[in-house]
Order: C-alpha cells, then structure tokens, then sequence
C-alpha cells in the first residue's frame, strides 16, 4: 500500500497533497472511502481500523490524517501540547506500533500523514521515516526563491523579468501563498508579455504593503542589501522613518517575549497565544528570529534602535542615513 508522509511549508505540502490525490480522481475524495482524520484526537486503534478496512465498491481508500507528528513536538517548534519541561504531553509509546503496522495494510489503502514544519529530533517522524515516502518540503530561499517565482510565473504562462522577481522576493519574502496570489493577479495583467519591476510596484498593493514587513525582518537579521532596498522603496513610497522605527522596535519585542517564553517550555500555539500573534506565517519566522539572535544580539538591537530614534528626532542625522547606519550596525553584529 502506498504510505505517504508530507511535511513542511504549508503551501508546498497542499500542493504535493494536490498531486497526489490528482491521481485517484475528484470523486475519490468525496465519496465513503475518502478519511480525513484530525491527527490530535486520533488513537493508533482508531487509525487502524480504517485503513484496514477494504473500501466499498471502489478499487481505493483514501486516509489522509492531519497534523499527527506535529503533536509530538517538544520545545518552541511544536504544535502539540507540552508539560513544564517542554515536552508533549501524548505518549509516542502510544504509537510505536505504526510503522509495522504500514506494511501490514491492505494494498487497497492510501495513507497520508499531512503536517507542517517539524523537527528533525520528532520521535513519530524517525520511525515513519522507513515505512513512508517522506516528502520534506521547506520553503525556498535567496537563489532558489528566486527559481520558484520564475518557474511559478512560467506555470501561469508568462515570463518574469529578474528585476520584478528580485522585487518580490525582496518584499514578499517566502511567504509562498501571497507570491502565488499576486502572481496570478500579474499573469492576468500581462498576458502576452513578461511581468517587468514597474508591474509589480504598479499592480501589486498587498506586496507594497508586506514590504515594511520584510524590511522589518531583513534589518532584524542585518540583512544589509535586503534592508537597503526596502527602505529606499518604502521611502519612495512616503513611509515616515518613525513608522519604520516603531516597527522595528514592535519586532525586536515579539522576538524578545517569543524567546523567553519559548525557553521556558512553552509550544509554537502558546507563544503565539501569549504575543497576540496567531497567524502561523508571521509566527513561524518570530519564532525562527528568537532561535537565530543571542541575547546580547537583542540588546545590542534595542540600543541601536534607540540611537537612530534619538538621532533622527534631535536633527543629528537624516532619517534615511540614520536607518542606512542602524542596518549597517545590525547586520556586523549578526556577523559576530
């Protein structure tokens, strides 16, 4: 029986779920011998039961099961429940009897484990590693974001010039589901000819609205081309440097509380629960800067911010060199 198990990147996991499916027809996914199963109720005796049934009058069925591995997280990165150290309150032991079971099912079963980011030390996903076909899909980065938006641009039939990629990989970042969307509004645009940088800056208002976030991120990590760019293009926009400041600073605090809290035991959901941020893209990578910066780092990046806010409002520097000093001074800090 073919055992599946997908795990990363929200969008490109949908995708290879997509894929996958695409092979067993719509109706497939629709009639009594489709399963979906909500992994963080599920019990191993109740996930056998279904797969070992043999479906009716249909050569297939389809058990997809969500978000199981992600229950067995231990520290910031999980999804699951923890206790005071940290750790998943759900028993693996509960469980270890899965992979043996997999090559045991009937031939008529497909079984999907579908789940989002997850840790090399998950328990559930050592063992799985042998019986499954494991699809790790991470989302791109520098060269090969680049890759996807040409490659995605061309799957919507139009080119893409590298001036417009480079822009929206600058201040979209890899959030795969807004480039996607705005890459179907360009496509549309410029049916017949390649998306060009004027396109982007033109068409695209939720990407001109993501960039102060991505110049947020980028100064944060001292990303000093990336940060440049932004904030010349949020210049040119009219964004005020105190806004950008403001900003700023609202990161470096999410990023503070989301490390400190993370360090003591709690999961993925509760930090967010308790830094009022919900949405898990934007959690994702607070949670990612918190792992990445030291805490002298982050004191280093309060003090900074500090001075460019006192330069800019006592006339002692423009606001634009001021910023340009800040990234400068971040970015040599990270390198240390």
């Amino acid at each position: 029986m073919p055992a599946h198990l997908i795990y990363g990147d929200s969008f490109l996991t949908a995708q290879e779920f997509k894929s996958l499916a695409a092979g067993l027809g719509q109706s497939a996914l629709m009639d009594s011998n489709y399963h979906r199963l909500a992994g963080n109720r599920l019990t191993l005796p109740e996930l056998l039961s279904v797969c070992n049934a043999l479906p009716f009058l249909d050569p297939v069925r389809f058990v997809l099961v969500e978000g199981l591995l992600g229950t067995f997280e231990t520290g910031a990165g999980g999804g699951g429940r923890r206790g005071r150290a940290g750790q998943s309150n759900r028993n693996v032991g509960d469980w270890e009897g899965l992979a043996a079971a997999i090559p045991q099912m009937p031939e008529t079963t497909w079984l999907v484990l579908l789940d989002g980011a997850l840790s090399r030390a998950n328990p559930l996903l050592r063992t799985l590693s042998g019986p499954c076909q494991v699809h790790a899909l991470e989302a791109p980065v520098r060269e090969n974001l680049a890759l996807w938006i040409k490659n995605r641009a061309q799957e919507k039939g139009v080119g893409v010039a590298p001036s417009a990629v480079r822009l929206l990989a600058d201040l979209v970042g890899n959030n795969l589901w807004t480039l996607d969307r705005e890459l179907e509004k360009l496509s549309l645009f410029c049916a017949g000819r390649s998306i060009e940088e004027n396109d982007v800056r033109d068409m695209v208002a939720q990407v001109r609205e993501a960039s102060i976030f991505n110049a947020v991120d980028a100064i944060i990590d001292g990303n000093a081309a990336v940060a440049s760019r932004t904030l010349r293009q949020l210049f040119r926009d009219g964004r005020d440097a105190g806004y950008i400041i403001a900003m700023v600073a609202r990161q470096f605090r999410l990023v503070t509380l989301a490390k400190s809290l993370s360090e003591s035991g709690l999961n993925q959901n509760e930090v967010g629960s308790r830094i009022g941020v919900t949405a898990q893209f934007p959690l994702r990578k607070t949670l990612e800067q918190s792992r990445r910066h030291s805490w002298p780092v982050i004191h280093r990046g309060y003090q900074r911010l500090l001075d460019a806010d006192l330069a800019i409002k006592r006339g002692r520097q423009a606001p634009e060199f001021a910023l340009e000093l800040l990234v400068a001074d971040l970015s040599g800090a990270n390198r240390r």
